[in-house]
């Protein structure tokens, strides 16, 4: 019999849920008597214990504010990951799509996406900054240039691959490249956009957030994780981690659910 699929979120079974449960809570005793027993100094790493109370001062009291409180610094994060996000997933498929059907256009642009793979992020701001400032620009160019390159290749090499047979029933019908892209090329991406999506999603976030360091960008958490470390505010740093690695988590949950429904019931791009 089959089960049903029911929403668009999985069905998580009951015992994985009390799985989960019960490691992260092993995970939290562990840490806590660790740190007790081994005398290890709240500067390198708080107890769980630390973390939760802070957590209470800096969520749940009455003077806690609006600019300080660390989820309102990593929603500003998320924002300029989500933007360079989007920027990346259309640019990257124009360029994809691009070279692709051109092996000129490749030779000449591969070279340069490539080195921005290469160079770490936090040395390509200076040089992008002197262009376009320290601010909110240089920080979405630097994510896009960060994110670019995954979505190009994987689009690029999606469309070389398409089986011959299927380029020479469309010229059957049609020889209009608008038609090979409606009904063949554009189809055929939507699983390998879907996945390059997955590894997008993680690699925007890091992106957004190291970029924040050598900018002057102050709303997002980065800065703050960075300054918190420097006073010594430990607790802080960890629960800004914990904060921004479950907003990340969420973020590709969707993606991938959004992935498994989309080929599931679609079927795009299945040959």
């Amino acid at each position: 019999m089959k089960r049903p699929t029911g929403s668009f979120f999985l069905n998580i079974p009951i015992k994985k849920i009390l799985l989960v449960t019960l490691i992260i809570i092993s995970i939290i005793a562990i840490w806590e008597i660790s740190l007790d027993y081994f005398n290890i100094p709240k500067r390198i790493a708080p107890k769980p214990s630390n973390i939760y109370e802070f957590i209470q001062k800096e969520f749940f009291t009455e003077h806690s504010s609006r600019y300080q409180n660390i989820l309102i610094k990593a929603m500003y994060s998320i924002r300029d990951a989500l933007i360079g996000f989007v920027i990346s997933l259309i640019l990257g498929t124009f360029l994809g799509i691009l070279i692709s059907r051109s092996s000129y256009i490749y030779s000449v642009l591969f070279p340069f996406l490539f080195l921005t793979q290469l160079v770490p992020v936090p040395a390509l701001a200076p040089v992008i900054a002197a262009l376009l400032g320290y601010g909110f620009l240089t920080k979405i160019s630097i994510i896009v240039l960060f994110t670019i390159f995954p979505v190009m290749i994987a689009v690029r090499k999606t469309i070389i691959n398409l089986p011959e047979n299927y380029n020479l029933l469309l010229h059957s019908y049609t020889h209009k490249n608008k038609d090979l892209l409606r009904y063949l090329i554009l189809p055929s991406l939507v699983p390998t956009i879907l996945s390059t999506m997955k590894i997008l999603c993680s690699a925007s976030i890091v992106a957004s957030i190291i970029t924040e360091l050598p900018l002057s960008v102050r709303t997002g958490i980065g800065k703050d994780i960075y300054n918190s470390f420097n006073n010594q505010i430990i607790p802080r740093v960890w629960t800004s981690i914990l904060l921004i690695s479950a907003i990340s988590l969420i973020f590709f949950l969707c993606i991938s659910n959004l992935e498994k429904y989309i080929n599931n019931k679609y079927k795009y791009g299945q040959f």
